[in-house]
């Protein structure tokens, strides 16, 4: 249990955490007990592992979807239980003897031959476990929003790494701006370099969410968020497929191409692809690349430039470049 005490009084620190010492600060040299500290250091503590579980079961849902525990806000008795409470207990443990490193639970789980399963069911597996419980396959999982915007950002090749910094105000259209009480206010203008950087940087205002986060189920912003929605509806391919900042990326993946790839455009349909998926693309998708191209300049009178914009469009919009596999 938390510690307790009364209002103005001095709490003690929860066992085993030694309270620090009454220091002068606050309105009219008021001393403090120390209690956030204590508290601090009583959440941190290595015998307290509901925090380390905690930690654990959200990075793993990360990863897969749903936490060893489905209930990532609730790890009481009016939450679901743990589906592997001895691999949760030992990756805790784990976690807390390692230092608490981050990086080292990322790399531990993504090795795993848990994460590296196949989403690819059979009849007897989703007879005797429909839900998964077992992670006998990988959930199969749509990129966040952030994670979609990055994404593209990074093939495109125009991805700012630039860390730390205030936030940042991505280019907003006329139209959404003037669905608000007052148009524009409160929306700042960032230059194109530092739009470019990874989303967990963009300025957050309530009452006015990038319309690709929005879209692709960026959480509400007045409450907490256990888990995200995955949704699937038509504003997510109608951003996807005419919104001003995939246009434009497609454009900067093109240049991408032509620089990388050189003219022939089989090399740069070879390289798309293995840049959209990170993987060697089979013959027959090339093919069909190289089809849409050709039907683009010769049935639609398109120039070679900007058949190559469209096919790069066409990548952005492949399951596979927005879905794990």
């Amino acid at each position: 249990p938390l510690p307790k005490g009364g209002r103005g009084g001095v709490e003690k620190a929860p066992p085993g955490v030694e309270s620090p010492p009454l220091s002068k600060g606050g309105h009219g040299g008021v001393g403090s007990s120390g209690r956030r500290l204590a508290l601090a250091r009583w959440i941190a503590s290595a015998e307290n592992q509901l925090t380390a579980r905690v930690i654990v079961n959200r990075v793993w849902q990360f990863h897969f979807g749903r936490g060893i525990v489905r209930s990532p806000n609730n790890f009481g008795q009016l939450g679901d239980p743990p589906t592997h409470p001895e691999l949760l207990d030992w990756l805790a443990c784990d976690f807390v003897d390692s230092g608490w490193q981050l990086k080292r639970l990322h790399r531990q789980i993504m090795l795993s031959a848990a994460y590296q399963m196949s989403s690819r069911a059979s009849e007897a597996g989703l007879k005797a476990d429909p839900g998964n419980d077992l992670f006998w396959r990988y959930d199969m999982r749509r990129l966040s929003a952030e994670e979609i915007r990055d994404s593209v950002l990074a093939v495109s090749g125009k991805l700012n790494p630039k860390m730390y910094g205030p936030g940042v105000y991505p280019e907003i259209t006329r139209e959404v701006l003037e669905g608000q009480s007052m148009p524009g206010s409160g929306w700042g203008h960032s230059p194109p370099e530092e739009q470019a950087r990874r989303s967990v940087y963009i300025h957050v205002k309530r009452s006015l969410i990038v319309p690709l986060l929005s879209t692709f189920d960026f959480p509400e912003t007045d409450a907490s968020c256990a888990a995200r929605f995955a949704t699937t509806q038509p504003a997510q391919a109608f951003s996807m497929l005419n919104s001003k900042f995939i246009e434009e990326q497609s454009r900067f993946l093109a240049e991408r191409l032509r620089k990388e790839a050189g003219d022939e455009p089989a090399a740069q349909v070879t390289w798309a692809l293995k840049l959209a998926t990170s993987r060697e693309p089979s013959p027959a998708a090339v093919q069909r690349g190289l089809a849409l191209m050709q039907s683009l300049e010769k049935k639609h009178g398109v120039s070679g430039e900007k058949a190559l914009a469209y096919y790069c469009l066409v990548v952005l919009n492949l399951n596979e470049f927005v879905y794990l596999d």
